[in-house]
């Protein structure tokens, strides 16, 4: 069955000592899947088979949900797959970031929570030869300790100017990037031990 508008904002595992019942967990699976399916292939066939690492966080909806098209999907993975994964990142990644880095180019709906108690994220006044990244707020937000910021990589896969979804689809309010960044997309993997951040969004 196509799900027209879920919203799934999910914490298990390390986020949280709600446990879900097999059945229902097949179901979220199914939801994340059935979800991704409805952007472009080529922006997301880079998300993790959830069959494959521990899914501790989601936060997906359907393209035009409140006009942000964010997905976002966190897992914990064994040693192994976690060097795959980065691995593979190295290969394919058209630049790499680091939450440590001087400033950043961010996709910026409201810059109020750039400043945690963790680690400070500051918007570059020159993006020169830069590539958008997301402003990572559900970071920000989560109980990430210091130490993960500090060792994570950001790992951009793809990042493109123009309109990748039809315009009623997409936010409509700025994002506070040159003019030629007024739609886009980026698209990539934070790696910072076994821990492994799936993430796309288009505007």
């Amino acid at each position: 069955m196509i799900i027209k508008y879920l919203h799934t904002f999910l914490f298990v595992v390390v986020f949280s000592s709600f446990s879900f019942a097999q059945g229902e967990w097949e179901k979220v699976k199914e939801s994340y899947r059935e979800i991704l399916c409805h952007y472009p292939k080529a922006l997301r066939d880079h998300f993790l088979d959830p069959d494959k690492a521990n899914l501790i966080y989601l936060d997906i909806s359907v393209p035009g949900v409140s006009n942000l098209n964010q997905l976002i999907a966190i897992f914990m993975c064994d040693s192994a797959l976690i060097t795959t994964i980065e691995e593979k990142a190295i290969q394919n990644a058209v630049a790499i970031y680091h939450f440590t880095d001087s400033c950043l180019m961010m996709v910026d709906y409201d810059s109020s929570f750039y400043d945690s108690t963790v680690i400070k994220l500051r918007q570059c006044n020159n993006f020169d030869e830069m590539v958008p990244i997301p402003n990572f707020e559900f970071c920000l937000k989560g109980p990430f300790p210091k130490e993960f910021y500090e060792k994570a990589k950001i790992y951009v896969l793809g990042a493109a100017k123009g309109k990748f979804l039809r315009d009623e689809l997409l936010w409509n309010q700025g994002v506070k990037l040159p003019k030629e960044w007024e739609n886009g997309f980026t698209r990539g993997i934070v790696v910072s031990g076994n821990i492994a951040i799936y993430w796309l969004e288009i505007w």
